[in-house]
């Protein structure tokens, strides 16, 4: 079988019995020891390969990243630049603007439709199967001959792109990641051709040839404890062919109809298939492939073009893909009506600047209620370039920072693309999914927590969407309330088991509509919140931190736009350890030197610059000063009688539980089900969220659980109150004691060193109790009878 015709047949195989079908046919034995070498050129690599990325989507995006690279080093020689040398872009976003003139290399600066056209070089295509399906990364990019795949494509470990600045490729091992999730075989097609404007070795003979190979598993055999991968290549040589175009990238697509595939010539670059991939969006590509990649893609450099060539039925069979960030004014940007983003915090701007770490810009992205959350991420996610690194706990938001009332619409991405190089890498993992939970974790985290949980806006909208929650649902009937009440007097050690104090919560205070900002885009004053006429003096201990506000007229995004960005400059620099901008309010945080002592002052200046100052008066400047005092108490002992909400420290140092004030109980209907809040089905029990601080839970009990509707249907008329007040609070009481179980565990692992201890996951908590609410009725049914059953069996004997 000529070569050509061998790839072509491994190009247009859908699956791995297709492709095991090819190589029967074209005489290359998978024991031929001849024919496959092992990958990275060592047996030993399924250690190394195996251990990359643990999520699908996550692995697929290096392939993607790989050809952003690939383009990149295409252009940068193409423009007659030495990537390696000292004309070369420093950075990813100093080289798309230097390399494809996007202006600060912000994609946000581009149309929609300049995106699509600069995203023509990258190519994600779904094939195959819509079950099992195969899936296309192709890339218009540097390419590589034939001899250099063994030190390129097929390489591990190799320092390939280490001394290049402006990729995000340096492990040389990513891009094995998707291997694992590649079927039963893990069949993987290469193929690729040098583009003509890159250099090659002068001893490289196969430069204008294609190359090509297939890689995939190598089970176990005798003499081999575990498997390894290979790659095809007879006696060493990959194969090649000569053509000046292969047919791989699909054409156009119709209203109706999808693109067909392997139709469109590629002249150079690379095509990789990746046979039977299995993730979580393997349906249309163009809208569930979309959104896993955007969970791992929150910016990307250069955008690129996703097309379905199956045959689904779709309002669209391409898209361009350029990031969350890119897309924000595509879709509404700041107009309230259009937008799917609450009004100023889509997205919200502030930034970290912590010691010894760096800076750590973020953005806050708040979904509308009504948007479908589970078409956008939600979470806290670390990004390099704009592709996610690693995250936060999934609780973080609702029982960190107790904004249960946003969890499931927040996404806050936190830029770690100027963090100190050295810190970087050892937070970041090589996988590039996960981040290394060391004393830069500790120090981001606690940094975060207070910086969101103070955030007006976010408190704002949180306790705006528990009011509406509250209000749709019914509050416990006042016999009930008065129920649990007594229960709590009757029983006092009940009351003292689970941590209960106060009286029982049956309404909510009223909660002010937010009157509307309107910002202005070069605000005309920027000043300190009720400054003294004397100008300000803070005192900071030297441990702590500082908290000034300015207040202004501009808009959420006045330092982070895309065009015409104001800045603000700190004199002394490094001592603003956080700041962000939202509705008027200028929020920052100040430390002391780290060489300050006792009784130093510091005067500080920030500066306030836009275009439209020059000819207005200038900066605005604001200035105050720091005196040094003592540091504070690690862990401060509360004053006698004060108990704050939450975890709080004894005089031991300890972490010990605050009473909790009754419990907020709420019946929710079949109607409420799939509010976003609540997501309940027939077997969902209770939702759990946070009261507000210092008034312990809210529950909300799904009053149409399957289990109690199979008990009211046994139920006697007269009855039925009794038993849905048995399933209405035994569930409760019962989530109850599992929370404080897992306090008591929680403050038992804690020590006085350990200043973060993982919040409780309310949403665990809450399927146990799904668990518990299938025994609950029948249980308390079967004690109530108890007495009469006893008292009648002591009669009888």
């Amino acid at each position: 079988m000529h070569n050509f015709e061998l790839f072509d047949l491994l190009l247009k195989a859908e699956t791995e019995t297709e492709v095991e079908y090819v190589l029967i046919k074209a005489g290359y034995n998978a024991d031929d020891a001849t024919l496959w070498q092992p990958f990275g050129g060592f047996g030993m690599n399924l250690n190394q390969i195996n251990n990359q990325q643990s999520d699908a989507t996550a692995a697929l995006v290096e392939k993607l990243i790989n050809s952003i690279d690939a383009v990149l080093m295409a252009e940068c020689y193409q423009a007659g630049i030495d990537p390696k040398g000292a004309a070369a872009p420093r950075t990813m976003a100093e080289a798309v603007e230097k390399l494809f003139k996007v202006k600060d290399g912000r994609l946000e600066h581009l149309t929609a439709a300049e995106r699509t056209k600069l995203a023509e070089r990258i190519q994600f295509v779904a094939t195959g199967p819509k079950k099992e399906p195969c899936y296309l990364v192709v890339d218009r990019g540097e390419g590589q001959t034939p001899a250099s795949f063994e030190n390129t494509f097929l390489s591990l470990t190799k320092q390939n792109k280490d001394d290049i600045p402006f990729v995000q490729g340096r492990f040389n091992c990513g891009g094995t990641g998707v291997l694992p999730f590649c079927g039963e075989h893990k069949y993987q097609l290469i193929v690729s051709k040098r583009h003509p404007a890159c250099p090659a070795s002068p001893a490289d003979t196969t430069k204008g040839q294609w190359g090509f190979t297939l890689v995939r598993r190598q089970k176990a055999a005798p003499g081999r404890k575990s498997s390894m991968y290979v790659y095809l290549a007879p006696h060493g040589k990959i194969l090649t062919f000569d053509a000046p175009k292969i047919l791989v990238l699909p054409g156009d697509s119709s209203k109706n109809n999808p693109a067909a595939a392997y139709t469109v010539p590629l002249a150079h670059g690379t095509c990789i298939k990746l046979y039977n991939y299995r993730w979580k969006g393997k349906s249309t590509a163009t809208t569930e492939a979309r959104f896993e990649l955007e969970r791992y893609l929150h910016s990307v450099s250069i955008p690129f073009r996703i097309s379905e060539t199956r045959d689904y039925s779709a309002n669209f069979y391409s898209t361009t893909l350029s990031g969350i960030l890119a897309q924000v004014n595509e879709n509404g940007g700041e107009d309230e009506a259009t937008s799917k983003f609450e009004k100023g915090l889509g997205p919200a701007y502030g930034e970290l600047n912590l010691p010894g770490i760096g800076h750590l810009p973020y953005k806050l992205f708040l979904l509308k209620e009504d948007f479908k959350a589970r078409n956008f991420p939600h979470g806290v996610y670390f990004t390099l370039n704009g592709q996610v690194h690693g995250d936060l706990p999934a609780n973080f938001v609702s029982s960190t920072l107790k904004f249960d009332y946003l969890s499931r619409n927040l996404l806050v991405s936190v830029d770690c693309t100027t963090m100190d190089q050295a810190v970087r890498e050892d937070f970041l993992m090589a996988s590039r999914d996960r981040v290394r939970r060391n004393e830069a974790y500790d120090a981001i985290y606690i940094s975060l927590r207070d910086e969101l949980k103070e955030h007006t806006g976010l408190r704002m909208h949180n306790a705006l969407r528990k009011k509406k929650r509250l209000d749709e649902t019914l509050a416990q009937e006042e016999n009930a309330a008065d129920y649990l009440q007594e229960l709590l007097k009757s029983d006092p050690t009940l009351a003292s088991i689970l941590g209960i104090g106060g009286n029982v919560i049956s309404t909510t205070g009223p909660i002010n509509e937010p009157t509307p900002f309107n910002g202005k885009q070069f605000p005309t004053f920027f000043r300190i919140v009720k400054e003294p006429k004397g100008g300000l003096t803070k005192t900071c201990p030297l441990n702590r931190t500082v908290r000034i506000e300015f207040e202004t007229d501009a808009v959420n995004d006045y330092f982070d736009r895309p065009d015409c960005a104001g800045s603000v400059m700190f004199d002394p620099p490094n001592l603003c350890v956080s700041s962000h901008l939202w509705d008027g309010k200028f929020t920052t945080k100040f430390q002391m030197p780290y060489d300050a002592n006792v009784g130093d002052e510091v005067e500080m200046t920030v500066t306030v610059n836009d275009i439209e100052r020059d000819n207005k008066g200038g900066p605005f400047v604001s200035r105050f000063k720091m005196k040094g005092m003592p540091e504070a108490d690690e862990f401060p002992i509360p004053p006698p009688g004060h108990r704050p909400p939450g975890k709080q420290r004894n005089e031991n140092g300890k972490v010990s539980s605050a009473v909790l004030a009754a419990p907020d109980i709420r019946e929710v209907r079949r109607e409420l089900w799939n509010d976003p809040q609540f997501q309940f089905d027939d077997y969902s029990a209770v939702k759990i969220v946070n009261a507000d601080e210092g008034q312990g839970y809210t529950f909300f009990v799904n009053m149409d659980n399957r289990f109690l509707i199979n008990e009211l249907h046994k139920t006697k008329d007269e009855e039925s109150n009794l038993v849905r007040h048995w399933f209405k609070f035994g569930v409760v009481l019962s989530a109850l004691g599992i929370l404080k179980e897992l306090e008591r565990l929680q403050e038992q692992g804690s020590s006085k060193e350990d200043d973060d201890t993982e919040a409780l996951d309310l949403d665990r908590v809450a399927r146990f109790a799904a668990g518990l609410a299938r025994v609950v009725v029948p249980m308390i049914r079967a004690l109530y009878k108890g007495p009469a059953m006893l008292q009648a069996a002591v009669v009888a004997s």
